[in-house]
């Protein structure tokens, strides 16, 4: 990914999961859905659940930041195998 002088680029480590309850999909830090294992509440019909258990995907997000910081960008760096 390009940038110019007047950005800068940090990365976000991203999970998604989908809601046991009523099939939400819910994102969550990567590292702390699936490294740390942690339960997390639905948004749409409030069931807790754990997030690791229940993940479809994970990826490294690149976020370009204007000089201010910004987000002007994003955009998937790396996608993350889940083990099975």
């Amino acid at each position: 990914m390009s940038t110019s002088e007047s950005e800068s680029v940090t990365f976000f480590d991203m999970a998604v999961a989908v809601c046991p309850g009523c099939g939400t999909p819910v994102a969550e830090s990567g590292w702390y859905g699936i490294d740390m294992e942690s339960d997390v509440e639905c948004y749409e019909c409030g069931k807790v659940f754990n997030m690791k258990k229940n993940a479809v995907d994970r990826a490294t997000l690149s976020v370009v930041l204007s000089k201010n910081g910004r987000i002007k960008r994003l955009g998937v760096e790396e996608k993350i195998d889940l083990e099975e």
